[in-house]
């Protein structure tokens, strides 16, 4: 080798190192700031992660609508640290970290550190990676496990070392556990070797199929759990696809269209590219490493595309299929016939636009005042009279869902301590109320929904219910201004309604309450 061939090598090793070290210091300084943020900031747990908490004091095998690991993570969270809101979301920081960390030793094994570093920076100022780090759902430990699992399948048919595929099998099931939408990855694995020349013997073998059982194993006890329980975890989210009276047309675009709102617009167009280039350059150009990112990504992606013009599909349904998508995304550019200057361009603008609008996320209420302000200045200097309640209201506003549940708890725990703890239960209509109020409420007691509906509609259902408080009182908690329903009240000698409870934001309302005082409680005649 000659000296200059060795000094050019050095050069890019070093070059791999420096971006290997940047991505290491963004990380953890992305990690750290995510932990200061949960801990420090102002927002409320949201009703789903109120709910998932709630779950994670009744540890099972499964629940109405998910798997189990969600609850498990907060359980475990919650042990070490306390029911507080940063230990609920301390599970979500962690899988991000994760996720960084398998996005980018992906890239790297597949590419180098630099496609590698552009991918994780980029994936990191998306709006809806910005959400799931910091908001703990069921979507973290399914980004984390969806990624974990295509980093170990890329080494088992890559080294063909067969104990790989027990590491992938038992990934697998744990994003299993996550949530269901990991079954995606299954034909995801067949189609690449499928296609690819290189890989396609393992068809022949027994390891994928083994893969697949593994998973299936490691599941198993919550299809048990299913079994036993009607099949309401898979009934349910079934349920949210059907007829909802919507054209095909707005189905397709209340899907499509956000995507680019989740991801950020360049990004999202890159992504595109990245997609369209990769299954172009993989399956008739037999680029291997495009193929694998291709199917890893295309078929989870193309499902809900296409089931998006029969039914309503929630914008987060594809988000696992952006795991691979980022990858490629950047490798497209970065092996295409454009110049350099116009690559570094298009990827740090996609950098850039992602960032702004991924960081205000982080003061939302800020940004809203401030943009309200910014139309009232306009509208006054135009002589035209706008009224601020209009502009962009508080109560419709995202963090209305984040505010209001710590002075509801607090509230209703100065009434339960003037009235007594003893034979009284506090129910609501709600399962955001419900779940909220277990949370705030002083002593974390046990809060039960009214479901006269017969029709399971949550967790709360499947649990035993309040039908056995004979000669209890209660607290009813409603959205203000809404009557106690008449069925239930008649299973009371007296209702009251003895507090409103309205929250705002400066002189904007955001939410209200109505807490109604039941007494002697003597059940339903042919139940709730």
């Amino acid at each position: 080798m000659s000296k200059a061939m060795t000094e050019e090598r050095r050069k890019t090793i070093m070059k791999e190192k420096d971006y290997e070290r940047l991505f290491w210091v963004i990380a953890l300084g992305l990690f750290l700031f995510r932990l200061l943020y949960i801990w420090f900031t102002s927002f409320d747990l949201s009703p789903d992660e109120a709910y998932y908490w709630d779950w994670s004091r009744n540890l099972a095998l499964g629940y109405y609508s998910k798997p189990p690991v969600v609850a498990w993570v907060i359980a475990l969270c919650t042990h070490l640290g306390g029911d507080h809101p940063f230990f609920v979301r301390l599970g979500a920081v962690l899988f991000s970290l994760g996720s960084s960390f398998v996005l980018f030793y992906l890239a790297r094994k597949l590419y180098n550190a630099k496609i590698g570093f552009w991918a994780f920076i980029i994936a990191n100022a998306t709006p809806g990676y910005t959400v799931a780090s910091l908001v703990m759902t069921i979507d973290p430990p399914l980004m984390f496990f969806w990624g974990l699992t295509i980093f170990l399948l890329h080494g088992a048919v890559s080294k063909k070392r067969k104990g790989y595929w027990y590491l992938v099998g038992a990934s697998l099931g744990l994003g299993l556990l996550s949530k269901y939408t990991m079954i995606a990855l299954i034909p995801s694995l067949f189609l690449y070797l499928a296609f690819s020349p290189t890989k396609r013997f393992w068809l022949k073998k027994k390891e994928p199929y083994l893969f697949i059982l593994i998973g299936l194993l490691i599941l198993s006890p919550n299809l048990y759990w299913n079994y036993i329980n009607q099949w309401t975890s898979i009934h349910q989210p079934a349920g949210l696809v059907g007829d909802r009276n919507l054209s095909s047309i707005t189905t397709f675009t209340w899907f499509f269209g956000p995507q680019a709102g989740i991801l950020s617009p360049i990004t999202f167009l890159l992504i595109l590219y990245g997609l369209w280039q990769g299954g172009k350059q993989g399956i008739f150009h037999r680029n291997d490493r495009y193929l694998f990112l291709f199917w890893h990504a295309i078929p989870l992606f193309g499902f809900f595309l296409v089931l998006s013009f029969f039914s309503v599909c929630y914008v987060n349904w594809a988000a696992p299929a952006y795991f691979t998508a980022f990858i490629l995304a950047v490798a497209v550019v970065y092996e295409g016939h454009w110049r350099n200057k116009v690559k570094r361009r298009v990827l740090a603008s996609a950098f850039i636009v992602g960032a702004i609008i991924s960081l205000p996320i982080y003061t939302l209420d800020i940004v809203r005042t401030a943009t309200v302000a910014a139309i009232e200045l306009g509208a006054h200097t135009l002589g035209i009279k706008v009224s601020r309640a209009n502009i962009i209201p508080a109560g419709k506003f995202p963090t209305s869902r984040l505010q209001g549940w710590r002075e509801l708890g607090a509230e209703v725990t100065t009434i339960l301590n003037e009235v007594g703890r003893e034979n009284i239960f506090i129910i609501s209509y709600k399962r955001d109320y419900v779940s909220e109020l277990a949370f705030y409420v002083k002593g974390h007691p046990r809060v039960y929904t009214l479901n006269l509906s017969g029709r399971m509609q949550s967790q709360y259902d499947l649990w035993e219910g309040f039908e056995d408080k004979i000669g209890f009182n209660a607290l009813y908690i409603t959205k203000f201004g809404y009557p106690v329903p008449e069925n239930f009240v008649k299973t009371f000698d007296r209702v009251e309604e003895i507090k409103t409870l309205e929250i705002y934001t400066g002189k904007e309302l955001v939410k209200g309450f109505s807490i109604f005082y039941c007494q002697n409680f003597h059940g339903f005649d042919h139940g709730p």
